[in-house]
């Protein structure tokens, strides 16, 4: 005799399950029209509330470009303003500036959320819409209004054209390959994906797709003289300490509940072959592990797999059958959600948080009234959005572009921002050497020593607000 229970789940819980689960197998693309939306809905979340570093300097570029025409040297800085700048994101820079000044930072909060949206449901091949919410809530930290949007889009129709049993599909990957060369580098991970594709595989064709698709790659502004700027950051290993973005993945956050599903998934259901474990998603994993940043790539490659061991694994308790069994699944199920909800809470919500709150609002209030005598010294982090606040009008030390430029004596800029702040005793010479007359720094342990010693030899803070301080030299 069933209990009360039981009964509950068989009469009252199951019936409409099965009817959604039954309409969304007889309407598989009002289903995932579904799924998009429920993406679209939280990456919108996220790029509304969220400012990248680099936004300002994207917008200011793409202003100039239509302006003038696209620059040959930098145009941002007073410390490399003879440095050939190639800006492997142009394209991208000329969109945000057009659709900024048609509709704002929402317009372009759609576009942004309307791309990653669907770069999770192409990725995906018909996942379930859970595995694509903790792949959402895996990438939300690299989201936003920014170019690698394109990169994650192009990569999944990229392995959706690869694995589609419609062969002849692939011979239109190299027209995919223009527009992605002139809006961001991460063309090169899937000349990569493409060419490993041939040989994991073993489909000669995909060799003359790469040929083509390379060769698509210099139908840009630059020609292949691009590449010079991919292989300067492609091979800068000081990148992996000195840029957030490139160090290893801190397995400290969502991802970690997106790795170890596929990974458990994996271990059950894969056959025990070296070659399976070879498969695009296993390189990029170790890519990623490598760089935190290639994390969204790794999700791209392993969505669908993803979905397909959860779909086997629940198939295969659901077999063996008992209430423990459900109740079990239901309650794996119910965890991975929390978890999910617990780590994304600090992406989406508050929703009207102010974008710009951890950016020096008042500092930058203040030099837009009042000229500070000389040069600005800046933290690297704020260089993109003083680009931005200040309308390009005042160079500024560092910005986002430059982690991989060097001057004429070969050293890198960003190397000697770092040393400088490491040694604060020294900045007299720098300051000196560019006319620097003022310092805005944000609070933290890398800028405290310079603030110390500047404000010891009398360096007045005229705005401390925002998590950051503005400095000021003595009069002489």
């Amino acid at each position: 005799m069933s209990s009360s229970k039981d009964t509950w789940y068989r009469h009252v819980f199951l019936p409409p399950l099965k009817r959604v689960v039954g309409f969304g197998a007889a309407q598989p693309r009002l289903r995932l029209f579904a799924q998009f939306l429920v993406l679209f809905a939280l990456f919108f979340v996220v790029a509304w509330r969220k400012l990248d570093p680099d936004f300002g300097w994207h917008l200011q570029s793409g202003l100039y470009i239509r302006a003038h025409g696209v620059p040959t040297h930098d145009i941002f800085t007073y410390t490399a303003p003879h440095f050939p700048w190639i800006n492997h994101e142009w394209g991208n820079d000329v969109i945000v500036s057009w659709l900024y000044g048609l509709g704002g930072y929402g317009l372009l909060a759609v576009l942004y959320a309307g791309l990653w949206g669907a770069a999770l449901v192409i990725a995906g091949r018909r996942a379930r819409l859970g595995v694509l919410l903790l792949a959402a809530a895996a990438v939300f930290p690299y989201a936003g209004i920014r170019p690698v949007s394109w990169t994650v889009l192009f990569l999944a129709v990229t392995f959706r054209a690869i694995w589609s049993p419609r062969r002849r599909l692939i011979w239109l990957l190299p027209l995919l390959f223009v527009p992605w060369a002139n809006l961001h580098a991460g063309f090169i991970i899937g000349l990569v994906i493409i060419l490993y594709s041939a040989v994991y595989y073993r489909r000669p064709a995909l060799f003359g797709i790469f040929g083509l698709a390379a060769l698509a790659t210099c139908l840009n502004i630059y020609g292949p003289r691009l590449y010079v700027e991919v292989g300067r950051t492609l091979f800068d290993p000081s990148l992996h300490r000195q840029v957030a973005e490139w160090a290893p993945l801190s397995f400290v956050s969502l991802a970690d509940v997106f790795i170890i599903v596929w990974g458990a998934g994996g271990v059950l259901f894969e056959q025990r072959s070296i070659r399976r474990w070879l498969r695009p998603s296993v390189p990029l994993l170790l890519a990623s592990i490598s760089a935190n940043r290639n994390l969204p790539l790794f999700v791209i490659s392993a969505a669908a797999e993803c979905s397909q061991y959860v779909t086997t694994g629940a198939e295969a308790l659901l077999a063996a059958g008992g209430k423990l069994v459900r109740r079990g699944l239901l309650l794996a199920a119910l965890a991975v959600v929390l978890a999910t909800a617990y780590w994304a809470r600090s992406e989406v919500w508050p929703i009207n948080q102010n974008r710009e709150a951890a950016y020096p609002r008042q500092a930058v209030a203040y030099l837009r009234l009042h000229a500070c005598g000389g040069r600005l010294f800046n933290d690297y982090n704020y260089g993109g959005y003083l680009i931005w606040r200040l309308d390009s009008k005042v160079p500024v030390y560092i910005d986002g572009r430059m982690p991989s430029w060097k001057d004429e004596t070969g050293q890198k800029y960003m190397t000697r921002y770092y040393q400088l702040l490491a040694h604060p005793e020294q900045y007299r010479t720098e300051f000196a050497r560019y006319g620097i007359h003022c310092a805005l720094l944000g609070h933290g342990h890398l800028n405290g020593p310079m603030i110390t010693r500047l404000e010891r030899d009398g360096w007045r803070p005229v705005i401390d607000a925002d998590g950051s301080v503005l400095l000021l030299a003595p009069k002489p």
